[in-house]
């Protein structure tokens, strides 16, 4: 396991295709595909920097020098914002011909093809690869009928399946933290507002707005500039399939391939929301094809409607209903079940039951108390706690129902939230650990640094209380005497583990139900009182596990993404509750999963114990 969930981005290889995204306050993605040798130049290690295209021939030399010029104002630091003057570099690869170069040969398509990823890699240069595959000139038509047709290099699924810039700062905290960031972003939105259609200005307008409301809030929505980025790549899908590969059959036929899962673009767009990317696709598509194409289901049945219903995107649900509406086209293949809760098999046994009656026996270890001050149920106001008769909204199940293929299928590829109840016992050979005089033996003289929220010290200055967790665990005692005292103390202990970890390495290891059947990419040990807790944040998927103690979850879909920047009680005390979230009720034994993009905060109804557990899996975890 490692120790960050999002860890920074490896250096990249001779690649042809990458994806870049924003460092620091916004997410990373770096997608690659080797290349032959002797055919491609390198690329950029990290975004914004040198290509590598300046050993060759002179057009590479001129590439290059427009590709480094472009980057200039982040003073050699990565950036997605980079701006390329096109003029020159048309004219550099122009000339290419007067050197020999074979317009429509392997060689300088190849080139072609780097130019394109490049620019595609940075949001403020996307209105240009319009121009540079406008159809006058000779490297176009066979660009698409031999690099994006036939080439096994490319694939549609990364180009659609853009990751879009998800902020987890508002633009003050960026010119604060980055500020060469924010004048490259800054020049992006100037242009924009200048070059624009209205669509553009209004995004833009609405984007400055949450911003301002973000501010006031002490939370960061991510949706305004994913709206936005979407509306400005949608153009660059318009002029690639609508013009200039429009009537490229061995481009189309390569777009309309599904992947190993069955997924379609259009799939992958609703996937995500991108309602102006599945118009841009759809309207490029003739009129008779359109439907048919929108009413693919993949491999586990879901058309990309019922994927856009998943993230909770009524507009993505909207342009595909109207190029669908009235047509004689029926969904082909099996229907995705209306509640895939019912694909897991019976329960063995009760164990609610058994725990009930004797919660000293082995197989009953996480509803005892284990040294710990047990849950208050005065803790929250009752107004903050789910309907008594449905205490989680998720799917939920016994782990003796657990079948990893319903899971991987039906909850981590397609994403929903479930709650599998008693799977987070520990094996009986560190279960000892997880109680406070076993912890206190096995991590007593640890160093831990608990915070009021993840990343408060950048945000308002507040510093982590570091102490021994002996001493951690003295205060956590001591606080829960009165929750108006408690309510003034919040540092969670929220402790990343990495692969040399001594004292807390028992709890770095995946529950039994996936071990071995899903790859471990890091552990947080989660320790706490009363009101203490992660606020609102999302991520790739994970599973929280809780041995001791009780949490209440707050959940919101894909197509709410919030960070908050304050302790979970006052976002709850200043959002009354939150009462547009869902919520779920996690107690002692319970394994909580929480998919990819699912926004989710967490407070402690007394002292809890568990830990965060991220994973990921070759087909089933889609990364962007």
């Amino acid at each position: 396991p490692t120790s960050n969930p999002h860890p920074p981005a490896p250096k990249m290889a001779s690649a042809t295709v990458m994806l870049f995204t924003l460092l620091l306050a916004l997410s990373a993605c770096f997608c690659a595909v080797a290349a032959p040798k002797g055919q491609m130049p390198n690329m950029p290690n990290m975004p914004g920097m040198p290509s590598g295209m300046g050993k060759g021939p002179p057009w590479r030399v001129a590439t290059e020098k427009v590709f480094t010029e472009a980057c200039q104002m982040n003073r050699g630091q990565p950036s997605v914002f980079c701006f390329p003057d096109i003029k020159e570099l048309l004219t550099g690869l122009l000339k290419a011909g007067e050197h020999g170069a074979d317009f429509e040969g392997e060689t300088f398509l190849l080139d072609i093809h780097v130019v394109v990823e490049t620019l595609l890699g940075w949001p403020s240069a996307w209105t240009r690869v319009g121009e540079v595959l406008d159809s006058k000139y000779p490297w176009t038509k066979p660009y698409c009928d031999k690099i994006l047709g036939d080439a096994p290099i490319w694939h549609a699924a990364p180009m659609v399946r853009k990751s879009f810039i998800t902020p987890r700062q508002t633009l003050t905290q960026v010119e604060k933290e980055t500020p060469y960031v924010a004048a490259s972003m800054n020049r992006w939105f100037d242009e924009l507002k200048q070059n624009g259609d209205g669509r553009t200005s209004e995004l833009l307008r609405a984007m400055k707005a949450n911003n301002t409301a973000d501010i006031k809030s002490k939370s960061v929505h991510a949706r305004p500039m994913m709206r936005l980025m979407m509306h400005e790549h949608a153009k660059v899908l318009k002029v690639i399939f609508g013009k200039a590969c429009k009537k490229s059959k061995s481009t189309w036929a390569k777009l309309e391939l599904p992947d190993a899962n069955g997924l379609t673009v259009l799939h992958h767009m609703a996937s995500h929301g991108n309602a102006p990317g599945l118009e841009a696709v759809l309207k490029a598509m003739p009129k008779g094809k359109r439907a048919q194409f929108a009413n693919i289901r993949d491999k586990s049945g879901y058309s990309a409607e019922d994927w856009a219903r998943l993230g909770d995107f009524e507009d993505a649900v909207a342009v595909l209903r109207k190029h669908t509406a009235g047509s004689n086209s029926e969904t082909e293949g099996q229907s995705a079940p209306a509640e895939p809760v019912k694909l897991f098999p019976a329960a063995e046994s009760s164990q609610a039951e058994e725990c009930a009656v004797d919660d000293s026996s082995s197989s009953c270890f996480s509803s005892a108390k284990g040294g710990w001050q047990p849950p208050d149920p005065e803790a929250v106001p009752a107004e903050w706690m789910p309907p008594a008769d449905k205490p989680c909204f998720a799917d939920t199940i016994d782990v003796s129902q657990f079948d990893i293929d319903v899971f991987l299928k039906h909850y981590v590829l397609h994403p929903r939230p479930l709650l599998i109840k008693n799977a987070a016992r520990p094996p009986a050979e560190v279960a000892g650990n997880w109680t406070r005089d076993g912890l206190l033996k096995a991590a007593g003289e640890r160093k831990v640094g608990a915070m009021t929220f993840p990343q408060a010290q950048a945000y308002d200055g507040t510093r982590p209380l570091q102490k021994q967790l002996s001493e951690y665990l003295e205060l956590l005692a001591n606080r829960t005497t009165s929750l108006s005292a408690a309510k003034k103390k919040l540092h969670y202990g929220h402790i990343d583990l990495d692969d040399n970890e001594v004292y807390l390495n028992f709890s770095a290891r995946l529950p039994a139900i996936l071990e071995g059947k899903v790859d471990h990419k890091y552990t947080i040990f989660l320790l706490g009182g009363v009101l203490m807790g992660n606020p609102p944040h999302h991520h790739g998927p994970v599973v929280n596990s809780l041995v001791y103690g009780s949490k209440l979850w707050l959940f919101d879909a894909p197509g709410r993404e919030l960070v908050a920047h304050e302790t979970m009680y006052d976002y709850l005390v200043r959002t009354k509750g939150a009462p547009d979230s869902q919520r779920c009720l996690q107690e002692a034994g319970d394994l909580l999963f929480v998919p990819r993009s699912w926004s989710h905060g967490a407070i402690c109804l007394g002292d809890c114990v568990g830990a965060t557990l991220g994973f990921t899996h070759n087909m089933y975890d889609l990364r962007d």
